[in-house]
C-alpha cells in the first residue's frame, strides 16, 4: 500500500531556511522510498525538479490557496488536501510548527524546528518598531512551537545547543530531539579570485542583514575606539549593507568612520566567496542565529574568526585549526582589543 507523506515547506524562501529546504530536496530524489507518495509544497524560489515519479513539488503558482504563510498553515493546506482527496500517512514540517487540522489519522509526524529566538533570553519591546517582530517570536510565535513540539513524533534541529535549550525551555522528552548539523558542501577556495583593490592592511568581513540582533553596533563602537582614540586608521570593516542604510550612516558619520566602515550592499554567494579570499578576518558579533553558516564558511579559507562568546558558537567553530577570539557581544571594548590584536598579527 503506498504511503502518503506531505512536506510544508512553503514559507523556506530566502537566506538559510532555502538552503536547508534545497538540501532536503536534493536528498530526497536520492533516498526517496518507492513505497510512498512525497507531496511537497514549496516556494516559488525553490530550485527543484521532478526527478522521480513519486515526488510531486507544489509551489505557489500551481496552488490557488496561497495567500500567506499564516493562511496556508491555518486552513490553505487541510482545503488542499481535501479538495485533492489526498491525505497524509505521514506529515513533515520544515515550518517550527504543524499545519492546522492534522492531529488525527497521521501515524508520523516529523518537526524540523530552525527558529531559534524564543530560545534566546533576550527580552524585546513590543512599543519598539525595530524589536516588534522579534517580541512576536519570543512571546507569541512560542506557543505555536511548544505545540508543534509536543505534537511531533520527531523534531530535528540543527545544533546541540538548541537541542539543550529546547528541553529546558519546554520540558520535552530530550529522546525525541534529533541533531542533525547542515550539510556544508567543500569550497574550493583557490578557485576564486581576490578582489582587486579593497582598502585596509587590515580588513574584516560581516556578512549580514541588518536586523537587529545581528548586533552591528558593537563593530561600530569598537571602530570608534580603534580609529578614534587609538588613531589608527588602516583597518577597514566590510559589511553587506545597503549603502544607504540610515542606521549605518548614522554611526558612520556620529563616530567619522568613512573611510574605514565600507557598505557593500547585497551580496551572491559568488560574491561573498570572493570577500573571504579577500578579506583578513571574519567578524561574527550576532547575538542571535540557528547555526551561524558563515563561521564555517570562514573557516574553509582559513580565516581568523572573532565571534560572540557563545556555546552556540563554540560548538558550530569546533576544533579550528585556525585563529578563533570569542568576545562578550556586547562589549565594545573586548571587540576593539581583539580586532587591534588581529592587526598586530599582521605587522
Amino acid at each position: 500500500m503506498i504511503r502518503i507523506v506531505l512536506v510544508n515547506a512553503t514559507s523556506l524562501a530566502s537566506g538559510g531556511g532555502l538552503t536547508i529546504l534545497h538540501q532536503f530536496v536534493d536528498n530526497l530524489d536520492i533516498q526517496a522510498e518507492d513505497d510512498a507518495m512525497y507531496y511537497i509544497f514549496v516556494p516559488d524560489t525553490c530550485k527543484s525538479s521532478n526527478k522521480r515519479e513519486n515526488i510531486v513539488y507544489i509551489r505557489n503558482l500551481d496552488n490557488k490557496f496561497y495567500k500567506s504563510r499564516d493562511h496556508w498553515n491555518l486552513r490553505g493546506m487541510k482545503k488542499w488536501c481535501k479538495a485533492n482527496k489526498i491525505w497524509p500517512d505521514e506529515l513533515y514540517s520544515m515550518q517550527n510548527y504543524f499545519p492546522f487540522g492534522f492531529k488525527r489519522d497521521v501515524k508520523l509526524k516529523t518537526l524540523y524546528l530552525h527558529q531559534p529566538i524564543p530560545f534566546f533570553d533576550y527580552a524585546w519591546c513590543l512599543f519598539k518598531k525595530d524589536e516588534r517582530i522579534l517580541w512576536f517570536y519570543k512571546n507569541i510565535y512560542y506557543y505555536l512551537v511548544k505545540e508543534g513540539v509536543k505534537e511531533a513524533d520527531k523534531v530535528i534541529v540543527q545544533t546541540e545547543w538548541l537541542k539543550k535549550r529546547v528541553v529546558e525551555t519546554l520540558g520535552c522528552n530530550r529522546d525525541k530531539i534529533m541533531v542533525e548539523r547542515p550539510t556544508i558542501k567543500n569550497i574550493n577556495a583557490e578557485a576564486y579570485k581576490p578582489i582587486e583593490g579593497l582598502k585596509g592592511m587590515l580588513r574584516l568581513f560581516y556578512p549580514a542583514s541588518e536586523v537587529i540582533y545581528k548586533n552591528h553596533e558593537v563593530l561600530y563602537k569598537a571602530m570608534d575606539i580603534i580609529v578614534n582614540h587609538h588613531e589608527i586608521d588602516d583597518v577597514v570593516l566590510y559589511l553587506t549593507l545597503d549603502q544607504h542604510s540610515p542606521v549605518a550612516l548614522k554611526y558612520m558619520n556620529e563616530f567619522k568612520l568613512q573611510k574605514n566602515v565600507v557598505l557593500t550592499g547585497a551580496l551572491n554567494f559568488q560574491q561573498v566567496m570572493e570577500y573571504y579570499k579577500s578579506v583578513n578576518a571574519l567578524v561574527f558579533p550576532s547575538k542571535i542565529e540557528t547555526f551561524g553558516l558563515p563561521l564555517v564558511e570562514a573557516q574553509q579559507f582559513k580565516l581568523p574568526i572573532i565571534a560572540s562568546d557563545m556555546d552556540l558558537y563554540r560548538e558550530v567553530i569546533g576544533k579550528y585549526e585556525g585563529s578563533a577570539v570569542y568576545c562578550g557581544s556586547g562589549d565594545a571594548r573586548e571587540w576593539a582589543k581583539a580586532i587591534m590584536e588581529q592587526r598586530q598579527a599582521r605587522i
